[in-house]
C-alpha cells in the first residue's frame, strides 16, 4: 500500500524524534569514552549538535513556525553547523592532529552566523552562500580522507603485522556514505519531500550505528611525517614518540664513499639483517607475536627500521605486513599437517597458535598466500589421511 502525504509526513516526525534519542543516547554513551582519544571527543561533540538539531525541529509541531519560510530557512543553515565536527572527526582518525578543536569550533561558528545574518538579511543569497560553504568543507573532507587514508594504510602495512582495530577502510568507506546520503537526500527532496526525509533518517541511524561501533574500538596511530616518517601509538605516550631506538652499526655514516663502496656496505647491511631475520622468525619464531611491529624486529636484529624497511621492499619486494604474515600462514600450514586425524582443535586455535589476533585476518591472510581458505586446506588434509588408512 502507498503511502498518502499525511502518513509519511507522520512518519517523518516519528523518525526524526527516532534519530533525536538515537543521538542522544549516543551522547551518554561518548560522555565516558571522550577522553580516552581526540578522535572520541569528536564523535561526541558531533552527536551532541546533531541530536541538538533534531531536536530543534519539534518546533514545527507549532502550525505558526511550520509555515514559515523566514525560519524554515533558518533552521536550514543550522542544521549544516554540525559538518565542520564531522568533518575534524573524519579527518582525526586518518590523519591525527589535522585539524585542531578550535580551527573546528571557529569553522562551527562561521556557519551558524550566516543564521544570524539571515535574521536580519533574509536574502536568498545568504542561505546559498551558506549552502555552499558547507558544500565546500564535505568536499574538501572527502578528498583530503581519501588522501590520507591511502597513505595511512601504505604506513600500517610498512610498519603493522596486524590491521584489527587500526585499519581506517571503515572510515572512508563511512565518509562517502554519510556525504553522499546529503547529495541523495537534496535530489529526492525536491519532489518527495516526507518521503526523502524518512529514508535519510533511517539510513542516518544505520550508517551511524556502524560508525558508533568501529569508532569505539578503533586505535589511533598517531603518524609524525618528520623525516624518517616514524609512527607512534598516541595511546602509548612518549614512550611511543620516544621509540626511535637506533644503533651504532646503522648509524655509519656513508658520505664520501664511492658508489661502488657504498653498494658493498648495503649488501653487507642486508646479509647481516638476513641472518638474523633467519634466526629469529625461524628458530624464535618473532612472528607469533600478534602485535609485531617494524620497530620491535629492528630492535630485535640491531638496525633500525628504515633499513629493515628498505630490505624488505627492495631485496623480497614485499611489505612487513606480508612478511610477517607468510610466516603465520606457513605455520598455521605445519599445525595442521601436524595434526592427528582425530584431532577437535578449531580453526580459531590454529589462528591463535600462528600468530593471528583475528580470524578474519587468518581468512584473508591464508587466502592470499594459499590460494584457499583455512578450513579448505583443512578439509583437504583430513580427506587425504583418510584415503591413505
Amino acid at each position: 500500500m502507498i503511502l498518502d502525504i499525511q502518513s509519511l509526513e507522520a512518519l517523518a516526525h516519528y523518525t526524526r524524534g527516532g534519530v533525536t534519542i538515537f543521538f542522544v543516547f549516543w551522547c551518554f554513551m561518548l560522555r565516558k569514552y571522550e577522553k580516552r582519544s581526540y578522535m572520541l571527543k569528536l564523535l561526541y561533540f558531533s552527536s551532541l549538535l546533531i541530536a541538538v538539531c533534531y531536536a530543534k525541529d519539534v518546533l514545527f509541531a507549532f502550525t505558526s513556525i511550520k509555515y514559515s519560510t523566514h525560519l524554515n530557512n533558518i533552521c536550514g543553515i543550522l542544521d549544516m553547523v554540525y559538518i565542520p565536527v564531522i568533518s575534524a572527526f573524519f579527518l582525526e582518525v586518518v590523519r591525527p592532529g589535522a585539524v585542531s578543536m578550535r580551527q573546528t569550533w571557529a569553522s562551527v561558528a562561521f556557519l551558524a552566523s550566516f543564521a544570524l545574518i539571515y535574521v536580519f538579511l533574509p536574502f536568498k543569497a545568504i542561505e546559498l552562500i551558506a549552502s555552499c560553504v558547507a558544500f565546500a568543507i564535505s568536499a574538501i573532507t572527502l578528498v583530503y580522507v581519501t588522501v590520507f587514508a591511502v597513505r595511512y594504510r601504505k604506513m600500517l602495512y610498512e610498519n603493522y603485522s596486524y590491521t584489527e582495530n587500526v585499519d581506517v577502510v571503515w572510515v572512508m568507506l563511512s565518509c562517502y556514505a554519510y556525504f553522499g546520503s546529503f547529495v541523495l537526500y537534496e535530489l529526492m527532496f525536491q519532489n518527495a519531500v516526507w518521503l526523502s526525509e524518512v529514508i535519510f533518517n533511517i539510513s542516518g541511524i544505520v550508517l551511524w550505528s556502524i560508525v558508533f561501533k568501529f569508532a569505539q574500538r578503533h586505535r589511533v596511530l598517531k603518524m609524525f611525517f618528520q623525516n624518517n616518517g616514524s609512527p607512534a601509538d598516541d595511546t602509548m605516550g612518549e614512550e611511543a614518540a620516544g621509540e626511535e631506538l637506533e644503533t651504532e652499526q646503522d648509524d655509519t655514516d656513508e658520505t664520501g664513499l664511492t658508489e661502488t663502496e657504498a653498494d658493498m656496505r648495503k649488501q653487507e647491511r642486508y646479509k647481516y639483517i638476513e641472518s638474523r631475520i633467519q634466526l629469529l622468525m625461524e628458530q624464535e619464531k618473532l612472528f607469533l607475536m600478534s602485535k609485531l611491529t617494524i620497530m620491535d624486529l629492528a630492535t630485535k636484529i640491531g638496525t633500525n627500521k628504515t633499513y629493515l624497511s628498505e630490505y624488505l621492499n627492495s631485496n623480497l619486494n614485499m611489505s612487513f605486513h606480508d612478511f610477517v604474515n607468510k610466516y603465520r600462514v606457513e605455520e598455521a600450514c605445519r599445525i595442521i599437517d601436524a595434526l592427528p586425524q582425530d584431532s577437535k582443535r578449531t580453526i580459531i586455535d590454529i589462528s591463535i597458535k600462528s600468530g593471528f589476533n583475528s580470524i578474519s585476518s587468518f581468512y584473508r591472510q591464508f587466502a592470499k598466500f594459499k590460494g584457499i581458505s583455512p578450513r579448505k586446506y583443512l578439509f583437504e588434509k583430513m580427506t587425504k589421511a583418510e584415503e591413505n588408512e
